[in-house]
C-alpha cells in the first residue's frame, strides 16, 4: 500500500500539524515532541522543512526535517551524498524500512504507518482530482473569501516584483519593452513575442531603440526565430479575433511608433510621478489604441516598469500608494477573473484583479494549495 502514498500528503500532514498530537515514539524508543514544524522548503533542493525544533527525550534540537514515503528513499534520492542534509534532525516516513545514517549520525525516524487515516487520504486525493480552474471553488465559503482578501496585498506585490524583475545591469528600456511585448502577445503568444523582441534587440544593441525597434519588429517578423519557434507556432485558434497574432503585431508596431520610453526616462531620472506618467501615455495613445489595450499597457507594463525604476533609482514610493494607484484603474476582465467572480469574489479594480490572477497562477495552476492561505484552511478540515 505504501506505493499509493504521495509524499506531498505527508508534507501536508506535517505542515498542518495533523499527525496525532504531534508527539511520537521513535523506532528506537525515543520520545519525540515537535515544537516547531519549520519552514516549508518549496525549492527543488534541500530538506523539506527548514529550521524546525523538536524535543527528543529531554533535549531540544534545532535543524531540518526530511519527509519520505519509505525511509530507504533517503538513499534512493542520494541524500547520503549531499551535505545539505547533514543538519537533518528528524526523518518522517510512512514506513521505516531502513535506518538512515548521515555523516555518522543515526537520524531519528518517525513512522506514521500505524493508524494511517485512509479515508482522510482518499478525500485529499479527490480534492486534487477535480479539473476546475479553481480547485477549491465548491468548498469556498464567505469566511474563506475573507482569508483570500487578507493575502491580496502579499501576492499583489509579489506579482509586480516577479513581472518587473531583471538581471542587474539591464537597461531601463529593456525592462519596459519586455513588459510591452508580453502585453501585446497576451497569454497565448506572450512568450513568442518576448522571444521575438530578444532576437531583434540583439541585432540593434546599443542603437536607437525608438527608431530601430518598430521597423525591426515588423520587417523581421516573417523570419521568426527559425530553429525553435516559427511563425506557424503562433497560437491562432481558441482566442478572440482581437487577440490574433498578426493583429497584435501590427498594434505593437503602432505603439512603438507613438510612444518613446526614452522620453519618460528623462522624467524618471528627476522624480517618478506615476500619475503624470500615466496621463502622458494615455494622451499619446488615445484614438490610436482601444481603451482595453491602453489599460492593459498601464496595468501590466507601465506600472511594473515604474515600480522597478523606483527601486533602481532609490525613489521610495510607499506600498499603500501603489495599491491606491491600481485601485484607481479598472479591473481586468478575462477568463480567470470571471472564474473568481462566479464563486462570489467581487473584483472592483485592477488591484483586486491583479491579486486574483497571481493567486490563480502561483497556487491554483501549480496546485500549491498547501501554501495558499485559503487552501490550507479548507484542506485542514
Amino acid at each position: 500500500m505504501s506505493l499509493l502514498i504521495k509524499e506531498d500528503y505527508i508534507h501536508y500532514l506535517w505542515k498542518m500539524k495533523l499527525l496525532t498530537l504531534h508527539k511520537f515514539t521513535g523506532k528506537n524508543g525515543n520520545h519525540i515532541e515537535v515544537i516547531d514544524v519549520g519552514v516549508h522548503n518549496e525549492q527543488n533542493s534541500g530538506p523539506d522543512f527548514l529550521m524546525a525544533s523538536i524535543r527528543i527525550n529531554d533535549v531540544v534540537w534545532h535543524g531540518h526535517v526530511e519527509i519520505h514515503v519509505m525511509a530507504s528513499d533517503w538513499y534512493k534520492h542520494q541524500h547520503h551524498k549531499d551535505k545539505n542534509y547533514d543538519n537533518v534532525i528528524l526523518h518522517v516516513v510512512y514506513k521505516n524500512d531502513k535506518p538512515v545514517v548521515q555523516n555518522g549520525f543515526l537520524i531519528p525516524t518517525v513512522e506514521i504507518l500505524e493508524g494511517f487515516d485512509w479515508l482522510h487520504y482518499s478525500n485529499y486525493l479527490n480534492f486534487f482530482k477535480h479539473r476546475r480552474a479553481i480547485l477549491c471553488s465548491r468548498d469556498l465559503k464567505n469566511e474563506h473569501l475573507n482569508d483570500y482578501k487578507q493575502q491580496q496585498r502579499k501576492v499583489f506585490f509579489g506579482r509586480i516584483e516577479r513581472k518587473s524583475y531583471v538581471k542587474p545591469g539591464t537597461f531601463h528600456q529593456d525592462i519596459f519593452n519586455k513588459l510591452v511585448a508580453r502585453v501585446f502577445g497576451g497569454n497565448t503568444n506572450g512568450d513568442h513575442f518576448e522571444a521575438l523582441l530578444a532576437r531583434h534587440t540583439e541585432q540593434i544593441e546599443n542603437q536607437n531603440y525608438s527608431v530601430q525597434l518598430p521597423l525591426k519588429i515588423k520587417n523581421l517578423a516573417p523570419q521568426w526565430p527559425i530553429q525553435s519557434v516559427s511563425e506557424l507556432d503562433w497560437v491562432r485558434k481558441g482566442h478572440r479575433p482581437q487577440s490574433n497574432a498578426n493583429k497584435r503585431l501590427d498594434e505593437w508596431q503602432l505603439f512603438l511608433k507613438n510612444y518613446r520610453i526614452e522620453e519618460e526616462i528623462a522624467y524618471i531620472g528627476q522624480k517618478i510621478d506615476v500619475t503624470a506618467t500615466i496621463m502622458r501615455l494615455k494622451s499619446k495613445l488615445k484614438g490610436k489604441h482601444s481603451n482595453f489595450i491602453i489599460d492593459n499597457l498601464i496595468i501590466n507594463a507601465l506600472l511594473p516598469y515604474l515600480y522597478r525604476c523606483s527601486i533602481l533609482s532609490a525613489q521610495t514610493i510607499d506600498p499603500s500608494e501603489w495599491i491606491k494607484i491600481y485601485q484607481n484603474l479598472p479591473a481586468e476582465d478575462n477568463k480567470i477573473t470571471r472564474e473568481w467572480q462566479k464563486i462570489g469574489l467581487e473584483i472592483k479594480n485592477a488591484y483586486e484583479s491583479q491579486a486574483c490572477l497571481e493567486i490563480y497562477q502561483q497556487f491554483c495552476v501549480r496546485k500549491q494549495c498547501l501554501t495558499c492561505q485559503v487552501g490550507k484552511k479548507i484542506l485542514c478540515k
